[in-house]
């Protein structure tokens, strides 16, 4: 008997003629101006596409659109952070402004780029249209931000209030969809992908519990269920989901040896990523070309116990994640269509800076390889000064750098670190990176008066934190 063909997204076709709110969420429109019906029921801001003006071309502007290719930096091009001032933050706004802040303001912030298969877009702007939990969870991470980028010390207060509103609609909406033990009873997808967002939440505002890592071990055990349970119909958003998953989990891994949490599920019931030779090639919004690399780096934590209770099988595990890692191969992005050749030079380069943290964070736990410890972080401060400031993929470059950053000793290199720490967090405003500047003050405080730097783990357990390199 032939299997069940999975169950695909049924979607009404496009309204040409329709509003561009419709015509992005594939729902039929009336066409009704200049509010349709769809719109006026979800308190949306109903748009509309401007009418074509046919004009004719001189050769130069025909040549140059022949020779236009769409390109990622193009589509990352966002108003001034101050031209977000103006916009209406109050909850009788409706949340439209601050899911228009989060379409073009938040999303670019974290994202190393902007392509048609990021998450934040294409998964979760059409969960909050169907979903409150989703809708409360984007409007909190918004206004989240924007309260960190204004200068109105108020109106910061106010966007701050109103973040802690949603996010406590987004607790209660997930609290009454999953089980005691961890388990979505219902709304399995928009429960995964709102805890997700909670987690960025956490680092955004600096939170220095364990709480985080709770929330990703929910989202562990849900993902989990699918996985075994093999009753998926929609395996584009479960791919999605696993993916946002991997790079929070690979950041969760960093604070095994610190922080006291619920035990990891065995390596063999870890979330395999769904990956085959030869499919085309995937940017993703936080990962870039390393998705498979942060899977290697989720699994760091389990071969760096520091009295495991079988030495041997434990060395065998090590030298398998250290060849992995280093013969770790990723598909070029020069050869997308979609991507500019800048954007593309700093994606390899993060992909490396990448590598050898991850080795970095391999080697510390290991006395024999500890001496090539030095050697990683100066390569991998080599590789994140390719990435110039302002650059997309600066977004994610606080794991690499905290990593290497730790074992710096020049105080040139020190104070170059501490700048790079000053450009990103102007960038995202995420209070994690001065936690991140914090530690790493803590850490080189002793080298810069004569003496040897302290063990960022040594600090952390000292004073508590949970940090999200996120």
């Amino acid at each position: 008997m032939a299997e069940p063909r999975p169950r695909q997204r049924k979607f009404a076709p496009r309204s040409r003629q329709g509003c561009l709110i419709c015509r992005t969420r594939r729902k039929r429109c009336d066409a009704l101006r200049p509010e349709c019906q769809n719109c006026t029921r979800l308190n949306l801001k109903c748009e509309w596409q401007a009418p074509r003006q046919l004009i004719a071309e001189s050769s130069t502007s025909v040549a140059a659109q022949l020779t236009r290719t769409p390109s990622v930096t193009a589509l990352t091009a966002r108003p001034p952070i101050d031209s977000w001032d103006t916009l209406r933050s109050d909850e009788n706004a409706g949340g439209e402004n601050l899911l228009q802040y989060y379409v073009e303001a938040y999303v670019p912030s974290v994202s190393v780029a902007t392509t048609p298969s990021s998450f934040y877009m294409h998964l979760y702007i059409p969960m909050a249209y169907e979903s409150e939990g989703m809708l409360d969870a984007i409007l909190a991470l918004s206004s989240a931000q924007l309260a960190r980028r204004i200068a109105d010390p108020e109106r910061a207060h106010h966007l701050r209030d109103l973040s802690s509103k949603h996010q406590a609609k987004c607790h209660t909406y997930i609290q009454d969809r999953i089980s005691p033990s961890g388990e979505a009873l219902r709304d399995c997808y928009q429960v995964i992908g709102m805890t997700l967002l909670l987690v960025g939440l956490e680092a955004l505002k600096g939170t220095k519990s364990a709480n985080w890592l709770s929330q990703l071990h929910c989202v562990r055990t849900m993902l989990n269920t699918i996985h075994l349970s093999k009753t998926c119909t929609d395996h584009g958003t479960v791919d999605s989901l696993r993916r946002h998953f991997t790079y929070h989990n690979a950041m969760a891994s960093l604070m095994a040896r610190v922080t006291k949490k619920d035990a990891p599920l065995p390596m063999d019931r870890e979330i395999i990523p769904t990956f085959q030779p030869g499919i085309p090639l995937t940017i993703d919004p936080l990962m870039g070309i390393s998705y498979q690399l942060c899977t290697l780096i989720s699994r760091i934590q389990y071969v760096t116990a520091p009295q495991p209770a079988f030495p041997l099988l434990a060395q065998a595990a090590f030298d398998l994640i250290e060849r992995e890692i280093t013969e770790w191969k990723y598909e070029s992005p020069l050869a997308s269509t979609n991507i500019d050749l800048p954007v593309a030079l700093d994606l390899i380069s993060l992909a490396e800076a990448y590598r050898l943290a991850a080795l970095i964070q391999l080697y510390r736990s290991s006395d024999k390889h500890k001496p090539l410890v030095p050697s990683c972080a100066s390569r991998t401060m080599e590789f994140i000064s390719r990435i110039p400031p302002g650059s997309t993929a600066e977004s994610s470059l606080l794991y690499p750098i905290f990593l290497a950053g730790a074992e710096l000793d020049d105080e040139a290199a020190i104070a170059r670190c501490f700048k790079r720490l000053n450009e990103i967090q102007a960038r995202n405003r995420y209070e994690n990176v001065g936690m991140v500047q914090e530690v790493l003050q803590e850490v080189w405080r002793p080298a810069l008066n004569g003496g040897n730097k302290r063990d960022w783990e040594d600090v952390l357990k000292e004073w508590g934190w949970s940090l999200i390199t996120c």
